[in-house]
């Protein structure tokens, strides 16, 4: 079975209505800020669409989340899709998502959203009110989400600040910095605490957690030597963990989406996260926009790594499965 856990597929709205000349779901263009922008048709949210294209790029089930910033519009999303999952209970699981910082209004919606209307996980962003997750302000919504028993979706953010190196005449900012925002975020819930004070919290770091893999090797030697006589010690103050970062590392899942056709960052993450912690994703339409022959493709692909069976398959639907507890 695949399921794919990163889509942006959307709520309609009725202020738009016609698809994109070009055909495309999704189109980037440089916006008058110097930046390169992203913008997605209504044909996003045509559900005949989306269930064709998972037919044809064979994905059996998709989670389906949301961006919304407001407790009105995070309320709708969540009436939306639970009947959505209602009307295509084989093919959609529902993802809640709330304002994380926004107390007791917010977490009264994601008990809702999660009691009362099924939905199996909650979304949320790298950063939230411009903080980030190891921010003591998120601990209540941690709290919250692991009284729930439900993993949290992190996204990243598209406009992440603090990355003026990468503005550029060129896609520098666009293609790098929530990428390398996200492997930040990775880091900062394992060596701000976040996992040491909520063990049982599932966490699920989006895009490969934006290639984590292949800068591990500088934290095993700054915290290897980080005590030695000239290293300064790897801690400002007093350490935030009890354990080596490597355990808090492996309760961390991360999706697969972000790359199109990432057999290279594939190969790249196996070297340091286990194939039971990741979960299979798309980006649609932002990738595989009328594609889903190249999703076929990556599958295939993925089905001849050099592993276990039961792995590869964890991979594109039974490590989903087990985290989001689904009765199929």
């Amino acid at each position: 079975m695949i399921i794919d856990l990163e889509n942006h597929f959307t709520m309609p709205d009725p202020g738009k209505t016609k698809p994109f000349e070009s055909g495309k779901i999704c189109e980037r263009f440089w916006g008058e800020d110097g930046k390169m922008h992203i913008r997605i048709s209504p044909e996003a949210s045509n559900v005949d669409l989306f269930l064709k294209f998972m037919d044809e790029a064979g994905i059996d089930m998709a989670g389906l989340t949301n961006h919304s910033r407001t407790l009105e519009d995070q309320t709708k999303w969540h009436d939306y899709c639970a009947d959505l999952v209602q009307k295509h209970p084989k093919r959609f699981i529902g993802f809640a998502t709330v304002s994380p910082l926004g107390g007791k209004p917010a977490f009264d919606e994601l008990e809702r959203a999660v009691k009362d209307l099924g939905m199996k996980a909650v979304h949320i962003y790298t950063r939230n009110n411009n903080l980030f997750l190891d921010d003591r302000e998120m601990w209540p919504f941690y709290e919250k989400a692991s009284a729930l028993d439900i993993p949290v979706n992190v996204h990243i953010e598209a406009f992440p600040e603090g990355f003026d190196a990468l503005h550029a005449p060129y896609a520098l900012y666009y293609v790098v910095a929530r990428e390398l925002d996200m492997i930040a975020s990775v880091l900062r819930v394992i060596f701000g605490g976040v996992l040491e004070d909520f063990p049982d919290l599932k966490l699920i770091m989006n895009h490969f957690g934006g290639g984590i893999s292949g800068v591990l090797e500088r934290f095993d030697a700054y915290t290897s030597f980080a005590e030695q006589p000239g290293w300064g010690g790897f801690y400002r103050d007093k350490p935030l963990i009890s354990k080596p970062y490597t355990e808090y590392f492996d309760k961390l899942y991360f999706n697969m989406a972000g790359r199109e056709y990432g057999m290279a960052v594939l190969k790249g993450a196996l070297t340091r996260i286990s194939p039971k912690k990741l979960v299979f994703g798309t980006d649609w339409p932002l990738n595989y926009d009328y594609e889903p022959e190249k999703v076929k493709e990556f599958v295939a692909d993925i089905r001849k790594l050099d592993l276990p069976e039961e792995d590869i398959e964890g991979m594109l639907g039974g490590n989903a499965i087990k985290l989001l507890k689904l009765d199929l």
